[in-house]
């Protein structure tokens, strides 16, 4: 069957017209066989895909989990990954005004049930619907997702179900103790690109730290500051990949990804089970200072969440709000230090876990 025609939707015809994208989710779930199973910061998530190849991309970044598979379709957050040429009843969604304003939409959602990101250079569609816990990603074709996608899959969508249970995803890196058991804690690494925080937590894990993350961490807020891992994957440039000598333990396992830098994923440098949560003790603000000994210095709670907030609301449309909050708590709640890092990746993992040894939990 071919599919039906497209859903046109403009900014006066959201509320009216998302629906029904999802008049036939619950029968294309189920006849979507490529399943993924994983958690986030104690939320469940069931995703089933129709490209099987992007099924084998969630498998490798996400947290995968049996327990989630046991629930199959009952799973408390559903997400539907389709393609235009499947039997997805009405159709495809097409964006009928001149532009595709993201503001704008994201104003005329704010009262209704929904969450809504287009790429337009790839008709990329992202909905979720807050009151079923369900969402939508819909692609023109096999492997149709933006380039930035395999290292965050599916970030959109997770991001907004955790927004509903108190969290959220944010824009940082992390780094935890040697020992991440009943005393172990972590550190959140927040800034701009080419700040520092890939290199600081690649050098981190290559010499015994753990970490919730590179480049997002799950964050809930109800009984302390909590991060949890969200993504297993690592990205660094041609250059600190040599300098931590990755070329050695990845060959050829690392390719280039749109911003030149190269991928990898946790366990493809065969490191020790990751914890999957950890309280945070600190956000740590790094900058390649190219000192002679990494140093810490108290920071402001407004550096810190100038140093936190903007790369994640501009990131993750569609939940601005609830992305400042977040990071407001985060900026208030936790103290905050400047970094300026040395230049030896050893010496930078000894005096993190220094820091991490000496800071309240």
């Amino acid at each position: 069957m071919p599919p039906s025609a497209p859903v046109p939707l403009s900014n006066s015809a959201l509320v009216d017209r998302l629906p029904r994208l999802f008049d036939a989710f619950d029968t294309r779930f189920s006849e979507t066989p490529a399943g993924t199973a994983f958690r986030i910061a104690n939320t469940d998530f069931l995703c089933h895909s129709a490209d099987a190849a992007y099924a084998d991309t969630l498998a490798r970044v996400l947290p995968v989990s049996d327990r989630v598979a046991a629930l199959d379709g009952a799973a408390p957050v559903r997400i539907l990954v389709d393609l235009s040429n499947s039997r997805l009843s009405p159709g495809w969604p097409r964006w009928s005004d001149p532009y595709f304003r993201e503001r704008e939409v994201e104003a005329a959602l704010t009262l209704t049930p929904f969450r809504l990101h287009f790429h337009d250079q790839t008709d990329f569609w992202q909905v979720f619907d807050r009151d079923s816990h369900r969402g939508l990603q819909l692609m023109r074709e096999v492997s149709g997702y933006p380039d930035w996608d395999p290292g965050s899959p599916l970030r959109n969508l997770i991001h907004w179900a955790l927004t509903e249970r108190g969290g959220g995803l944010i824009h940082a890196g992390s780094l935890g103790s040697r020992d991440p058991g009943p005393e172990g804690k972590a550190v959140l690494l927040a800034g701009t690109g080419g700040s520092g925080k890939s290199g600081t937590v690649l050098a981190g894990l290559m010499h015994g730290l753990t970490s919730l993350g590179d480049d997002y961490v799950a964050v809930t807020t109800g009984g302390g500051i909590r991060a949890h891992r969200a993504f297993g994957s690592l990205k660094q440039d041609p250059a600190g990949f040599a300098r931590l000598g990755l070329a050695g333990r990845l060959g050829d396992g690392a390719a280039l990804n749109w911003q030149g830098k190269h991928l990898f994923t946790f366990d493809d440098l065969g490191l020790p089970q990751q914890p999957d949560s950890l309280p945070v003790a600190a956000l740590c603000l790094p900058h390649v200072a190219m000192a002679s000994r990494t140093s810490f210095a108290p920071a402001s709670a407004r550096e810190a969440f100038l140093a936190l907030a903007p790369s994640g609301v501009t990131q993750i449309p569609s939940a601005r709000a609830e992305t400042f909050r977040l990071c407001a708590v985060l900026s208030r709640d936790l103290p905050a230090y400047r970094v300026a890092l040395g230049t030896d990746p050893a010496e930078i993992a000894a005096a993190f876990s220094a820091f991490l040894d000496g800071i309240a939990p």
